[in-house]
């Protein structure tokens, strides 16, 4: 709640720390998928790519949401987080008829 009431009292700052810790946020789930998606390559022979795809562009929104700062900030929460949610549904979509071949 104290978070919330100080983006309310200063939402300039608040968008600016907010769009920080979504890129910080995408950098970190970018790693962790791409170390999954090599875990699963000694596994699974299709899937994994998928999940190297999806990390690698976790990552590339990551780079584009730190080096646009503070110009990114006002538009690099929304349009970034639906590219992420974009990226993370079609990955699932690929696992999945990946291994229904299986």
């Amino acid at each position: 709640m104290l978070a919330g009431g100080i983006l309310l009292a200063r939402p300039v700052q608040g968008v600016l720390t907010l769009t920080i810790v979504v890129g910080a946020y995408f950098l970190a789930e970018g790693v962790t998928t791409i170390m999954y998606a090599l875990q699963h390559r000694r596994e699974l022979s299709e899937r994994w790519s998928w999940m190297l795809v999806a990390g690698a562009m976790d990552i590339l929104i990551a780079g584009l949401v730190i080096a646009g700062l503070p110009g990114s900030a006002e538009w690099a929460i929304g349009l970034l987080a639906g590219i992420n949610l974009l990226f993370g549904g079609a990955t699932l979509i690929g696992m999945a008829l990946a291994a229904r071949k299986s």
